[in-house]
């Protein structure tokens, strides 16, 4: 199902890997030198790497020591010149990112797996650990009287009747799985912010629906069980938990 006007404000494919231990940080660069058309802004991510060493010479005194902070490069960041698509090329993985407005899963995905498979030509991981596919929504609930979410979200806290209070903000977390898609597994968070305006100088009160699906897996990169996997599990499990998350009323609002 398409809506005109879809809650997603990121789309997000992301795959880790394990590669060898001599790579080289740098050879990711030839890889900015193929999509750098496409993505010519570029920046270094970075690793901070710290900690705290207890030395205890007797046994009533403890001197803490801080360890020296590192900072190691991890890979790199292109972006588009509309800012709105972001490769991360990682020594251990790829991400996709694509931000609002997002078109339709085919566009996404082939866009995707296309970047994903020139990343993986150009390491060649030892094995791939993780598939992901990552939706954050942001569902703009009109702030006129009293706002019932379950109107607009069908798994919502409960609070017992007992307690005469009012619900002003949440922040829920729930790790889901579902027989049809085992292994995969769902990380879904909810939350709500404080009443803004929408494009159009409405209140509105934001409601963010955050839905992570991803399976553990010791796969070759160019298995094509890869791609079984983020079509007829990653992607059908997030759509059933969007769509069967989701009332009448909610998708009026995409429209």
């Amino acid at each position: 199902m398409r809506f005109p006007n879809p809650p997603i404000t990121e789309a997000i494919f992301d795959i880790t890997v394990n590669l060898r231990d001599s790579f080289n940080h740098e050879i990711l660069l030839n890889f900015h030198e193929e999509v750098k058309e496409a993505f010519p802004n570029i920046q270094k991510r970075m690793a901070f790497q710290g900690g705290l060493e207890l030395k205890v010479d007797d046994i009533d005194e403890i001197n803490p020591q801080l360890l020296p902070i590192s900072n190691k490069p991890e890979g790199y960041i292109f972006i588009s010149q509309d800012q709105k698509r972001i490769i991360q090329a990682r020594l251990n993985g790829f991400t996709f990112s694509r931000l609002k407005p997002y078109e339709s899963w085919e566009s996404f995905y082939r866009e995707a797996y296309q970047l994903w498979e020139k990343y993986a030509q150009l390491v060649s991981p030892v094995k791939v650990t993780r598939l992901a596919l990552r939706y954050i929504n942001q569902i703009l609930i009109p702030a006129t009287g009293t706002i019932e979410l379950k109107d607009y979200i069908r798994t919502v806290p409960e609070i017992s009747n007992d307690l005469s209070v009012i619900m002003e903000d949440y922040f829920m977390q729930i790790l889901v799985v579902h027989p049809d898609y085992r292994p995969s597994r769902a990380i879904i968070n909810q939350t709500i912010g404080q009443v803004t305006e929408n494009e159009k100088g409405e209140r509105v009160v934001p409601l963010i629906f955050d839905i992570d699906v991803f399976q553990q897996v010791n796969l070759h990169h160019d298995d094509e069980e890869i791609k079984k996997i983020f079509e007829l599990n990653l992607r059908s499990f997030r759509d059933e938990i969007f769509f069967k998350s989701i009332n009448d009323k909610t998708k009026e609002l995409f429209k």
